[in-house]
C-alpha cells in the first residue's frame, strides 16, 4: 500500500504569468551587467551623457529581444519549459472560469483578497498530460468531471481517457503525435500486431475487420496501399476494386496474381470461395490431431487471409437493383465478419464514409478497429467512431508548424475514444513506387487443403509472361498443350502454373498462345522432377525444388530456353 503518491505538481495562481518570469529571468543578467557598467563610469556618463545614452538604450532594447527570442525558443524545444507552458494555461483556465476561492487576509487595518485554486495537479512527458482534479464534494466537482473535451482543445491533443481514485479525477491528454509518425519501411507485422505509428497498432487477431473511411485526397488510398504491404508479407490478401482504379493495376504484380478482383460477378465471386475457404477451415481445425477447443487458426500453423475492398459503397451501387445478388453477397458478408477471426479470415472495407445504407449498423459494429483520413464531416465521425466520441472535438489540420500534411486522421477499437492519427510518410516525391515494392514480395506457398476451394484462376496464371524478349512462335511439333499433359499425369494445373512461373523468373522460356500454355517433352521432364523434389523436401516450397532441378540440369538465370 502506498502512503504517498506523486500526482505531479499543483497549479499555483502566479503560473498565469510565468512566461514573463522567464523572460525577466533571461533578461536579468543583461540588466546586472548594465546596470555594473554605468555604475563603474558614472562619473563619465555625467559628464558625456548622449553618446553613452544612446549605446546603453541599444544594449538594453537588444538584450531584450534575445531574452524574449531564447524564452521562446524554450518554450517551444524543451520539455521543461513545455510543462511551464501548460500550467500557464491550466492557472488561466481556472481564474478566467471562476473556478477559484477567495481568502482574505488582513494587514495593517487592510483586508487584502488571495486568489487560491483548488487542488489540480500536472504531470506531463513528451507525448502526454496527465491532469488531476480534486473532488471530495467540493463546489466544483461537477465541473471537474466533464473537462476532456475542454482540455483537449486547450493543449491541442487527444483526450484519451479519465480515471478515479479515491480523491481525484485524472484525464489523460495525448500531445505531439505527430512526433510518433513512421515510415513506410517501419510498418511491419510482429506476431499479429501491424504497426501503424509508434505506438499504434492493429491487432487483427484482438480487433478483427478493419474499417477505413476518408474523403477524396484525405490520404486513403495510400494508407491501403500502404497496409497492403505490410500484410502481403505475412499472408494472402485479396484485392476488390469495383471502381476498376488504382488497385486494380495490381494484378500485374506476382504476388497478387488471381487475386484481384473488379468486376461485380468475381467480387461476388471472392466472397463466396472465402466462404467456403473459412468453413473448410474450420473443418481442418476439428479433425486436426492438434486440435484444442478455444484454440484460432495459428495453432494449426495456418496463414491469415485478408480481404480488402476499396469502396464498398461503389459495389453496392452496381447491384443497386438486383436484390438478389445484394442479399446473396450479404450473407457472405455477414459469414466472414461474424465468422471469420478464428479460422483467420479478416475483412478490410474503405468508404468515404460508412454510411448504414450501404453497410447495415450491427455490421458494422464488428468492425472492431476504426482508422479515418483526411477531413469527414461530423455525422461521418459519428459513424466512424460511434457514441462514445459524440462529444469529442475532431479537429481538421491541414498544416502543422507551417507544414501541409495529409495522411492525418482519427483511429479507435470501436467504442473506445479515438485518438490523432498519422499514416505512415510514403517518400513518393523521392521516386518511391508501390509497385516496384510488391514485385520484390515473396510469393507465399498456397499449403493447405482449403486452398482447393479457389478457382485456378486464383494461382499465377495471368500474367505468366516470358521474362526474356519475345522470340518468334515455335512450331516444333513436339509441342502441346500444359492441360493435356496435366490430365494424362493427373496433375493439379494450378500447381503446374506455379511452377512454370518459378521457371520463367529463372530464364526458362515457354511457348503459349491466346488460350494455353505449350510444353515440349524435356519441359515436361523439369516439370515432373520439380514435383518430386517437392515431396523429398517435405512439400515445404515449390522455390526450393525448382532451383534443386534446374541445379541438376546444370540451368540456372538467363541460360536459354529449354
Amino acid at each position: 500500500m502506498k502512503l504517498f503518491t506523486y500526482r505531479g505538481i499543483r497549479v499555483k495562481a502566479f503560473y498565469r504569468h510565468i512566461r514573463g518570469i522567464t523572460w525577466f529571468i533571461w533578461w536579468f543578467p543583461s540588466l546586472l551587467a548594465i546596470g555594473n557598467y554605468c555604475y563603474v563610469n558614472l562619473e563619465e556618463l555625467k559628464g558625456h551623457p548622449l553618446p553613452q545614452v544612446y549605446f546603453i538604450g541599444g544594449i538594453l532594447v537588444a538584450s531584450c529581444l534575445v531574452a524574449y527570442l531564447l524564452n521562446r525558443m524554450c518554450y517551444e524545444k524543451i520539455v521543461f519549459f513545455q510543462k511551464l507552458n501548460s500550467l500557464r494555461i491550466l492557472s488561466r483556465f481556472l481564474i478566467e472560469n471562476n473556478l477559484y476561492l477567495v481568502k482574505n487576509i488582513r494587514r495593517e487595518n487592510k483586508t487584502i483578497e488571495k486568489i487560491v485554486l483548488p487542488q489540480v495537479y500536472l504531470k506531463q512527458s513528451l507525448y502526454k498530460i496527465e491532469v488531476r482534479f480534486i473532488l471530495e464534494g467540493n463546489k466544483f466537482q461537477d465541473r471537474f468531471l466533464n473537462l476532456g473535451s475542454t482540455l483537449e482543445v486547450m493543449f491541442n491533443g487527444d483526450f484519451r481517457n479519465k480515471t478515479f481514485d479515491k480523491r481525484f479525477i485524472t484525464y489523460d491528454i495525448a500531445i505531439n503525435r505527430i512526433d510518433s509518425r513512421i515510415t513506410i519501411n517501419e510498418v511491419e507485422v510482429k506476431g499479429s500486431k501491424l504497426q501503424l505509428m509508434t505506438d499504434v497498432t492493429w491487432d487483427y487477431i484482438e480487433e478483427p475487420h478493419l474499417l477505413i473511411g476518408g474523403g477524396t485526397g484525405g490520404g486513403k488510398t495510400v494508407v491501403l496501399m500502404t497496409i497492403i504491404y505490410a500484410l502481403a508479407k505475412i499472408g494472402f490478401v485479396d484485392i476488390c476494386d469495383p471502381k476498376n482504379s488504382d488497385l486494380a493495376g495490381l494484378k500485374k504484380i506476382p504476388v497478387f496474381h488471381g487475386r484481384v478482383y473488379t468486376s461485380k460477378e468475381d467480387i461476388i465471386q471472392c466472397f463466396k470461395e472465402n466462404v467456403a475457404f473459412m468453413e473448410k477451415r474450420y473443418e481442418l481445425m476439428s479433425t486436426s490431431p492438434k486440435f484444442q477447443a478455444g484454440k484460432n487458426f495459428t495453432h494449426y500453423g495456418m496463414t491469415p487471409k485478408f480481404i480488402l475492398v476499396d469502396e464498398w459503397a461503389a459495389l453496392m451501387a452496381k447491384i443497386d437493383r438486383d436484390y438478389s445478388l445484394q442479399s446473396e453477397l450479404m450473407e457472405y458478408l455477414s459469414q466472414l465478419v461474424l465468422e471469420g477471426r478464428q479460422a483467420g479470415v479478416f475483412i478490410i472495407f474503405a468508404m468515404q464514409r460508412p454510411d448504414g445504407e450501404f453497410i447495415k449498423t450491427a455490421l458494422r459494429d464488428n468492425f472492431m478497429k476504426r482508422l479515418s483520413v483526411g477531413h469527414l464531416e461530423s455525422t461521418g465521425y459519428d459513424m466512424m467512431f460511434g457514441d462514445a466520441n459524440k462529444t469529442k472535438e475532431f479537429k481538421k489540420l491541414d498544416e502543422i508548424n507551417g507544414v501541409k500534411v495529409k495522411g492525418r486522421g482519427y483511429i479507435a477499437n470501436n467504442g473506445d475514444l479515438a485518438g490523432e492519427f498519422f499514416s505512415p510518410y510514403v517518400p513518393l516525391d523521392q521516386g518511391f513506387s508501390f509497385y516496384d515494392a510488391y514485385a520484390k514480395i515473396p510469393i507465399m506457398e498456397f499449403n493447405g487443403e482449403e486452398f482447393e476451394v479457389f478457382g485456378e484462376d486464383h494461382q499465377q496464371q495471368e500474367t505468366i509472361e516470358p521474362i526474356e524478349e519475345e522470340k518468334a512462335p515455335n512450331t516444333d511439333t513436339n509441342l502441346r498443350p500444359l492441360k493435356e499433359f496435366a490430365e494424362e499425369q493427373d496433375l493439379k494445373m494450378a500447381t503446374l502454373r506455379k511452377i512454370i512461373y518459378l521457371f520463367q523468373e529463372q530464364g526458362i522460356v515457354f511457348e503459349r498462345t491466346e488460350s494455353a500454355i505449350l510444353v515440349d517433352p524435356f519441359q515436361e521432364e523439369l516439370l515432373l522432377e520439380s514435383l518430386v523434389h517437392f515431396e523429398e523436401r517435405g512439400r515445404k516450397s515449390y522455390s526450393k525444388a525448382v532451383e534443386a532441378t534446374l541445379s541438376h540440369h546444370g540451368l540456372g538465370q538467363g541460360q536459354g530456353q529449354a
